[in-house]
């Protein structure tokens, strides 16, 4: 082990890790933080939430598999306080307009085809995508304990 930062499964610092965190046993969360794993660990029910929410997604139908992807940058982006995707009553407007905007990242990402779909097409697939995930989000937040409706 050349380096302090390098990670490496056999060595365990028992005074804290590299970034003041413990790490007794990093093979058992090398992709993420500890406390994130702590909390699913304290929760079993989230935990289990979470690997059914993965599955139904792998169940999707191609097309929908095929815009998730471009619907989670959409929220990724709509993530910060105040955004509307926390709105209590989130406006259909702006709904439509993101949900244009992730057809249009897929439509110049994803090779289609000669049977390319046209937006009025698949508008109700990705709205309903787009619902999906500001609900997952919004859920999530509220399980963090962290108040969602911010008051303009």
């Amino acid at each position: 082990m050349k380096d302090m930062g390098e990670w490496n499964p056999y060595y365990m610092n028992f005074l804290g890790g590299l970034k003041g965190e413990p790490r007794l046993f990093p093979w058992l969360y090398p992709y993420g933080s500890f406390p994130y794993y702590r909390n699913l660990w304290n929760s079993p029910e989230r935990m289990e939430d979470e690997a059914d929410a993965k599955r139904m997604r792998e169940l999707y139908p191609l097309m929908a598999r095929r815009l998730a992807p471009y619907v989670e940058e959409v929220c990724d982006e709509l993530e910060y306080p105040g955004s509307m995707m926390y709105d209590e009553y989130p406006d259909q407007l702006s709904l439509l307009r993101k949900s244009r905007e992730a057809w249009e990242r897929a439509k110049a990402t994803e090779n289609f085809g000669e049977k390319e779909p046209e937006w009025e097409e698949l508008r109700d697939l990705t709205g309903v995508l787009l619902l999906q995930e500001m609900l997952r989000r919004r859920k999530r937040k509220r399980e963090k304990g962290i108040d969602t409706f911010s008051a303009r």
